[in-house]
């Protein structure tokens, strides 16, 4: 018999590995409408980092688009193809989106609509809602 997961709040990414207990850091993209990505901190290829026990935990990625115009990211690994408008995830403008990814997602991108200004897109690593 499965046990039924529990919602929880998001709750960021701790490096206890590195013998401390200090939140992983997030992903700034200074976005536009030309696509840009960056490499999700924290990421160890299958999230082992997170929980030795549980290796694929912390496959959750919240995506705070802090721009007035929609983002259109991806996650992905390496080889992540980059964002595009017609190919990418729409996160609307000012929204939080807390997306499930695979644990051997270590790569963002994002690509703001055409006649958008410039912005930060965070992307951060952890469990929850």
């Amino acid at each position: 018999m499965y046990a039924i997961p529990t919602l929880q709040a998001f709750k960021p990414l701790l490096d206890t590995v590195a013998g401390g207990a200090d939140f992983v850091n997030s992903l700034t993209i200074a976005a536009s409408t030309s696509a840009a990505s960056g490499t999700l901190p924290g990421a160890t290829g299958n999230s082992a980092q997170a929980n030795p026990q549980q290796p694929m935990i912390y496959n959750q990625v919240q995506i705070a688009n802090q721009t007035s115009a929609w983002a259109y990211v991806n996650i992905g690994p390496p080889s992540l193809t980059t964002a595009t408008v017609a190919g990418a995830y729409p996160v609307a403008p000012g929204a939080v989106v807390v997306l499930t990814v695979s644990g051997l997602a270590t790569t963002a991108s994002v690509i703001l609509a055409a006649g958008a200004t410039a912005g930060s897109v965070t992307f951060t690593r952890g469990v929850g809602l």
